[in-house]
Parts: C-alpha cells; sequence; structure tokens
C-alpha cells in the first residue's frame, strides 16, 4: 500500500483545462435572485475563545467582543441577551402596528420582523433606538433585559398579552382590575384595566368590548381583581391618556409617564389604589 501511495504521488499533477464557451445564452436578470429578498442577512462571524472550557467556538454577531469597550460584569457569563424575545411581546401589545413601530424605530418592517425571531441581529445605533422606544433597559440584579414601561397595552393575542404582564408584574405581583366610573356611561369601544404593580409605575391594558380576548382577561391577567369603580375624573383621565398614547407609537411611554407623574404628584381620586 505504501508502494502504491508513492507511486501516486509521484505522477506529474495535471491541472483542469477551463472548456471554453461562447457566453451565455441567456441575460441574468433580478429574477435570478429574487428570493434572496426574503431571506435575512448573514450575520458576521468571528472566533471566540471559551477559555472555561478551553476551545473555539464560531460565533456570529456585529463585531467581536474585543471591538466593544468591555465591561467585565456586563460581559460576564451570567448576561443574557432577551432583547430580541421581549421586543417581539411588547410589538404585538403595542396599539400601533408593527410597521409604524418600525418606522420610529429607525429600521424597516423587515429589519424588525428578522430582529424578534432571532434570524438577524440589529445595528448597535437602531437597536438601541428600539429599546428606548419600547422602554427596555438592562437589568444588572437579574443579568438581563427588561421591559420597564409604563406602557398602554392593547389585547390583540392572548399569548403576547398575558406574557408581557407577568413580565411587568414580576410574576403577576400586582393588583389588575378593570376600572369603571361610578357616574356616567363606560366608553363603548373599549375596557380598561388598570395594571396596579407593587413598587413600580402602573400600566393600562385596552381591550376591544365583544372580542374573545376581553372575556379571557381574568385568566391571562393574574390576581385579577374584577371590576372596579372610579371617579369619572379619573377614569376621562385614562381614557384620554390612551387616546394620545394611541396616536404615534413615541407617544405611548411619554403620555404614561406623565400620566403616572399626575398622581404622584397631586394623588389625584387615587394613589394607585382603585376607590
Amino acid at each position: 500500500m505504501e508502494n502504491r501511495i508513492q507511486q501516486w504521488l509521484a505522477l506529474p499533477v495535471q491541472g483542469p483545462v477551463p472548456k471554453r464557451t461562447g457566453g451565455l445564452d441567456w441575460k441574468p436578470g433580478p429574477w435570478l435572485s429574487s428570493w434572496q429578498s426574503s431571506l435575512p442577512p448573514n450575520p458576521p462571524r468571528y472566533f471566540g475563545l471559551d477559555e472555561f472550557h478551553g476551545r473555539t467556538c464560531l460565533l456570529t454577531g456585529e463585531k467581536a467582543p474585543k471591538d466593544f469597550v468591555e465591561d467585565d460584569d456586563f460581559w460576564s457569563d451570567n448576561y443574557y441577551d432577551n432583547v430580541a424575545e421581549i421586543a417581539k411581546k411588547l410589538v404585538a401589545c403595542w396599539p400601533n402596528p408593527p410597521a409604524e413601530v418600525a418606522k420610529y424605530a429607525g429600521i424597516t418592517l423587515r429589519e424588525l420582523k428578522w430582529f424578534t425571531s432571532g434570524k438577524a441581529s440589529l445595528e448597535r445605533h437602531k437597536r438601541f433606538d428600539l429599546e428606548a422606544l419600547l422602554s427596555i433597559e438592562y437589568d444588572e440584579s437579574m443579568a438581563c433585559y427588561v421591559g420597564v414601561g409604563p406602557y398602554v397595552l392593547v389585547a390583540h393575542t392572548p399569548i403576547a398579552l398575558k406574557e408581557v404582564y407577568e413580565a411587568i408584574s414580576k410574576g403577576g405581583d400586582a393588583s389588575a382590575c378593570e376600572i369603571v366610573p361610578y357616574q356616567g356611561t363606560a366608553d363603548p369601544s373599549w375596557r380598561y384595566v388598570l395594571i396596579n404593580t407593587f413598587g413600580e409605575p402602573p400600566s393600562i391594558v385596552m381591550s376591544s368590548r365583544g372580542d374573545k380576548v376581553t372575556e379571557r382577561l381574568p385568566d391571562l391577567l393574574m390576581n385579577y381583581a374584577g371590576i372596579t369603580s372610579v371617579s369619572p375624573k379619573l377614569y376621562r383621565d385614562v381614557v384620554s391618556t390612551c387616546a394620545r398614547a394611541c396616536r404615534e407609537p413615541a407617544a405611548n411611554i411619554r403620555e404614561m409617564t406623565d400620566f403616572v407623574k399626575r398622581y404622584e404628584e397631586h394623588s389625584v381620586d387615587c394613589a394607585w389604589q382603585p376607590e
């Protein structure tokens, strides 16, 4: 066997002879690669050394960690990047369509879908803009990202609403109740649920009357406290705040923050416990 190998290695090398053709008999056009338009871009790849296990792994990301300003605490082994997961759930409950959310974040709808589905990353400045729009911040105590709020949410889908509620209430540590005015008539189109979180600013859930998901609110919102009567002034303020928050994606956090400040500073009608 060794002699045969040596004989084979002693043979002269014959390079491939290119075959000449008369060129293509057709013209390539956009149709040739049109299927690629729906594919997410290939993220940059780099080799990262796993010092704990002593092995090298091929990783994906915008840049290698050495190109960033390193923070030992931030880049610890316990760090968990869950921004895409939170953004996907919040966008599903946002009052505005995903296309408008993407526009205000400075990205396309396709980029937003790719990012929230985990198929592609965002450029750092675009990601920061999306985090600011959706009020997502890094929690050092939990070593992951959290949705801070306060939010005006719309009950579009039950699963997304349930998961967002459990996240902002830290596992259901809140009192959720539908509010109605003790005088006058309630909004004929929407029902409003005030989420009173303990130690955190409240959020509001809007749910369309007659919708199937509305009837499931007691099951979706842990510790649901039923219907509570409040002063007409507070009820009108909730309705008008939600209306302004729904005008554009950037108005959501702004209007709810102002709503919180009005009652923190002046204690009008309630101090986060409905009357």
